[in-house]
């Protein structure tokens, strides 16, 4: 890949998220340094980086982002993808050996039917009407629920949605979505929850030029998405800030959920999720960018050696697992390249009752 074409297949992205900002009402106002909230154990989260060094990271984020953006280009024009050292984060050797101790890590296979019935019990089953739909973001660090509730969906997507091409798709997708969640009820009985988080990996790649790109992703969901999504007459709300645990990336493994939605949390694995609504090429870009922030800069980087996906198919249309396993098969081969074992598991989903 020439340097021309990553320099105009970053600037077309640039000029497009551009677009979108125009579009968005509240783009400059501030955000606290602040830490907002606190996780379980009583740690305060992650809080906003200093300026010079957020430059830093959202130059990297550019950079170990590219390979998404080649998804729409011809495989013989593929983006290679930089690995940055740790500059930030001289620590990582120890969280890696960590990770790669784990019990999943070591054997995916055997951990997920030593633990069948738990993950088991992360999918909602119930044939209850939905009456809730959470976005939150594909990060592993986000806090989730402590127990699977009945009538509820959650999609994770990286910035709870900033990275689709432009707002209007993502609307389309999500009111398709509550249409056939609603099953002929008002669209209006199913709340729609969109949060932000911050030092947000997709924020600063869709607003890497404004000062404060959480912020202004935050902005953009509140102005555009949510404000959108009311004009069609769904419930939206935006949540602000969700909770996450204080830290870098350190997670090895991506779980791709192709039950729209069905799987509420994953204890027990330290993984990226991503579930996006019944659209298989979004989630397949942002399967790859779990891999691509692991081996970036602000986590492992070229220490990266392993990365597990698991797949987990959703019994009324196994197809979609397929289709998902077979084109992340493909678009790692760049990385199996360079001798990093990537594992792919796929395991069933149990089915609505």
């Amino acid at each position: 890949m020439s340097e021309f074409l990553f320099t105009k297949s970053l600037e077309i992205r640039a000029q497009t998220l551009k677009m979108r900002r125009n579009s968005s009402p509240h783009m400059h106002e501030e955000l606290s340094d602040e830490p907002k909230f606190t996780t379980e154990t009583g740690h305060p989260v992650v809080g906003t980086p200093h300026l010079e060094n957020r430059r830093e990271f959202l130059e990297h984020a550019m950079a170990g982002t590219a390979a998404a953006l080649a998804t729409s280009l011809p495989s013989n024009m593929a983006i290679a993808q930089d690995h940055p050292q740790h500059e930030h984060h001289p620590d990582m050797g120890p969280l890696l050996a960590k990770e790669l101790a784990h019990p999943f890590n070591q054997d995916p296979n055997k951990w997920l039917d030593a633990h069948e019935k738990e993950w088991q019990e992360c999918f909602d089953c119930s044939s209850e009407p939905v009456t809730e739909v959470e976005m939150v973001c594909i990060d592993e660090r986000m806090l989730m629920q402590a127990t699977t509730q009945s009538g509820k969906r959650i999609l994770r997507m990286a910035g709870s949605g900033v990275l689709w091409k432009n707002a209007d798709e993502l609307v389309n997708a999500i009111e398709s979505y509550i249409k056939k969640l609603a099953n002929g009820r008002p669209l209006n009985t199913i709340t729609v929850k969109i949060s932000a988080h911050l030092t947000c990996g997709a924020a600063g790649i869709a607003f890497g030029n404004e000062e404060n790109p959480d912020k202004a992703a935050s902005n953009y969901q509140e102005g555009t998405i949510v404000a959108k999504l009311r004009a069609r007459g769904i419930n939206a709300v935006h949540t602000g800030n969700a909770p996450m645990v204080k830290g870098p990336h350190t997670g090895i493994a991506a779980a791709v959920d192709c039950t729209d939605g069905r799987l509420q949390r994953l204890p027990g694995i330290n993984s990226f999720v991503i579930s996006s609504p019944n659209n298989v090429e979004q989630a397949i870009k942002e399967a790859m960018l779990a891999l691509q922030i692991a081996a970036g800069s602000h986590a492992y980087g070229e220490a990266l050696n392993q990365f597990t996906f698991v797949i987990f198919s959703d019994p009324a249309r196994p197809e979609v697992a397929e289709q998902i396993t077979k084109a992340l098969q493909e678009q790692t081969k760049e990385y199996t390249a360079k001798g990093m074992d990537i594992r792919f598991v796929t395991r069933r989903a149990p089915a609505v009752k």
